[in-house]
């Protein structure tokens, strides 16, 4: 199995977590619409296990084991390099290059609201670094920042430039207008989550027309509130409609799931058959940055 949209803080071995902690951390997974914004303070406590090179190394190396012993064979995995004081950022990154095996990858992520020099800083570094296949733009807008989505259009436009792949956070119960933007003004060739596509037929032939991929993330939406109940996604109208997305974990600790197990999800809630969920898995393949 292919996987495009996995967080290496939201999918931190439970054991490691557990012994860096001294306890289980139950209350920190995600539970049923808990809301985007709770969910993304779980991540504070995640983050204090990998704030050295060391430590984000190991994850990385356990994250790499646990997925293929789940049967993902190839995947993309993002994170923040910026959230981990405990060396430079690309002391942080070339621990999470050394910590990968197998056909993996690394995405980096910028965050909603950051100065948009720590998302130039994170292309330049992931140019010159032949494991880092693609940047993200990760989180949420918030009404209290003061950079917006098109702030980042220049560091994009610049990772275009350097042919990495770019994949945005966009339309996670906001607005399709979000991915218009994505896909217009940050070169976007995937979306994260793009829940609310189906909004507008413009949005709609913008992905069609641009051949974006969404990468879906069913438990994680149900979890933070975005769908009331896992069969109100969407996925199966995209299919229907010809929008080609793929199944994802987004955090396998958080939301104590697999790829494996959204599939299952995605075919009995939504209704997907065994073939179409192989179908989202050539799309995935086609759409792999590495």
């Amino acid at each position: 199995m292919i996987e495009l949209h996995c967080h290496l803080d939201g999918s931190i071995r439970e054991t490691t977590i557990t012994e860096f902690l001294g306890y289980t951390p139950q209350d920190i997974y995600f539970t049923k619409g808990m809301g985007l914004e709770q969910a993304l303070r779980s991540f504070q406590v995640t983050l204090g296990t990998l704030q050295t090179a060391d430590l984000v190394k190991k994850a990385t190396e356990e994250l790499c084991t646990d997925l293929t012993m789940n049967g993902v064979f190839r995947a993309e995995i993002r994170f923040a390099p910026q959230l981990h004081y405990g060396n430079s950022i690309e002391e942080i990154v070339d621990a999470a290059c050394d910590g990968l095996y197998g056909d993996k990858k690394l995405i980096l992520c910028g965050l909603y609201g950051e100065h948009p020099d720590v998302l130039d800083k994170l292309v330049e570094v992931a140019n010159t670094r032949s494991k880092v296949v693609g940047i993200d733009l990760a989180g949420m807008p918030q009404d209290s920042h003061y950079y917006s989505i098109m702030d980042y259009s220049d560091a994009f436009t610049k990772a275009r430039r350097y042919d990495l792949g770019r994949t945005v956070h966009a339309g996670e119960g906001r607005p399709p207008s979000e991915i218009d933007v994505a896909i217009n003004f940050l070169h976007a060739q995937r979306i994260g989550h793009g829940l609310s596509v189906l909004d507008d037929w413009k949005t709609v032939d913008l992905v069609r027309n641009n051949d974006i991929i969404i990468e879906a993330c069913l438990t994680s939406n149900y979890h933070t509130g975005v769908i009331e109940d896992y069969s109100y996604h969407p996925m199966r109208q995209w299919f229907d409609n010809d929008i080609k997305f793929t199944l994802c974990a987004d955090n396998t600790l958080l939301s104590q799931t697999t790829l494996e197990d959204e599939c299952h999800l995605a075919n009995i809630h939504c209704g997907l058959t065994k073939q179409e969920i192989r179908q989202t898995q050539f799309w995935a393949n086609q759409k792999l940055f590495s």
